[in-house]
């Protein structure tokens, strides 16, 4: 093999080497972008929904408190 057809070759698939290189770069960049956008994200969501639970939790113990003085005053009333 003569050296002018090895640089003919070499000048095709090193360019070729380069933009697949650069191309891999962008798209794994891309996607920790986008994986990162996704986790912050599920992130606030989860925060979000740990505050409405425990919103929940204290509002169904203020139920039970009420409940169980009204079946309090119920029985009372019942016994008389």
């Amino acid at each position: 093999m003569d050296f002018t057809r090895l640089y003919g070759a070499t000048e095709i698939v090193i360019p070729i080497l380069v933009f697949l290189a650069v191309s891999l770069h962008k798209f794994r960049t891309g996607m920790e972008a986008s994986w990162k956008e996704e986790a912050e994200a599920y992130r606030s969501k989860v925060e979000r929904q740990s505050e409405e639970l425990a919103a929940l939790h204290a509002e169904v113990r203020a139920l039970r408190r009420e409940n169980a003085e009204l079946r309090t005053q119920v029985a009372e009333l019942l016994n008389r």
